[in-house]
């Protein structure tokens, strides 16, 4: 029998891009609310595998197990057992648990944490060890959020971070994350129909998530996931979700194109495409942005990167001036193209040197920096 079990759900992500991942469920047929840090949203087993499968700006998926009001510690342990752990544990000994506390009469997150493991072990008739996020252990992962004596419970669905697309990635210095990249590409509204060029590619990210989004490859096509461990596991329907997400591919009907000046990048993109089976897909080259010029056998496409600015570009002083020729660059030789790119939230002078007009479409955090998301695509602003 099919588990017809309905769940609430939460698809986090990094604050500032909730918008773009509302509109990602949106387009995957699922209808949501947008709050701080991610989306609410319900559905089914067949949710939390098509949204794990597909979703490119999450950072993870949970599954809400239970909300109830909590003012002692007391009364936690008591709470915590009523609730079906066995399903979620699958065989193992450990679990890894985030409690946070606020605004509540319970203020002590790592006791908490502690009343939950002795509860699941009860539960289950075995000891439940705790370990901590770090360890490397595969252990599922709890949530226990207490705001305003108010207990929310949830289970990760997702296993690593959704950011992690199953190969391995070789990265250079000032790497951008997937999720990230991904955010990039749909608010600048890249569907794979326009050419793409990343004159400062880096380690590929924004390629190759480019590439994934015109082929209408799912980011988690090759990773495992939290959920394949549930005793409620079907394993039955996740081959038919795979299979399924089979019959979107295509091959990307315009070039997705990467540059960079550092040879080590370059190999470190060509290393990151393969891994992912993409190499075929894309086409990466040493050069300049100097020496940069559209494909001269299409028509306008688009610019999507992530420039070197502050800590990634050693001479400080020069930066104006780089960013005052890249500007001249693209009005001169990248004519009818649009351009998105991500620059320092705290250095207006790089976007005035530019010299074009860029709509903000977002602001986010990139490596603790925190950036605007700036595009000459009219959007909405995220």
């Amino acid at each position: 029998m099919k588990n017809k079990t309905k769940y609430r759900l939460f698809a986090a992500c990094a604050p500032g891009i909730e918008q773009i991942l509302f509109q990602e469920l949106n387009n995957i047929g699922i209808e949501g609310k947008v709050t701080h840090g991610g989306v609410e949203f319900s559905g089914d087993l067949l949710t939390i595998y098509s949204t794990n499968l597909w979703l490119r700006t999450a950072s993870r998926v949970l599954a809400r197990i239970a909300s109830f009001p909590l003012a002692s510690l007391e009364e936690a342990k008591g709470r915590f057992s009523r609730y079906p752990w066995e399903i979620y544990m699958g065989s193992s000994d450990y679990v890894r648990v985030r409690a946070s506390c606020h605004k509540s009469k319970i203020y002590h997150s790592g006791a908490i944490a502690q009343r939950l493991v002795e509860a699941i072990s009860e539960r289950l008739g075995k000891e439940v060890r705790l370990v901590k996020e770090s360890s490397g252990k595969k252990a599922p992962l709890i949530f226990v959020r207490i705001v305003k004596d108010f207990c929310v419970l949830s289970i990760d669905t997702s296993g690593e971070h959704l950011h992690k697309r199953g190969f391995k990635k070789f990265s250079v210095k000032a790497p951008l994350r997937e999720n990230l990249g991904a955010a990039m590409l749909i608010a600048s509204k890249y569907d794979g129909s326009k050419p793409l060029v990343d004159p400062f590619c880096g380690s590929g990210t924004i390629v190759l998530e480019a590439a994934m989004i015109s082929a209408r490859i799912p980011p988690g096509r090759g990773r495992r996931f939290a959920f394949m461990g549930w005793r409620t596991f079907d394993k039955a329907l996740w081959n038919e979700v795979l299979r399924r997400s089979e019959a979107f591919f295509r091959r990307p009907p315009q070039p997705i194109l990467g540059f960079d000046r550092d040879e080590a990048a370059i190999q470190a993109c060509i290393a990151n495409a393969e891994a992912g089976g993409l190499l075929d897909l894309v086409n990466f080259s040493v050069k300049d942005v100097t020496k940069l010029w559209p494909p001269s056998d299409v028509g306008p496409g688009i610019i999507v990167t992530n420039p070197p600015y502050g800590r990634r570009l050693k001479e400080n002083n020069s930066l104006l001036a780089f960013y005052a020729e890249f500007g001249q660059l693209f009005r001169e030789r990248f004519r009818g193209w649009d351009l998105t790119l991500i620059l320092p939230s705290e250095a207006p002078m790089l976007k005035r040197s530019l010299g074009l007009r860029l709509h903000r479409l977002g602001a986010f955090s990139n490596g603790g920096l925190p950036v605007e998301l700036l595009s000459t695509v009219k959007g909405k602003q995220v």
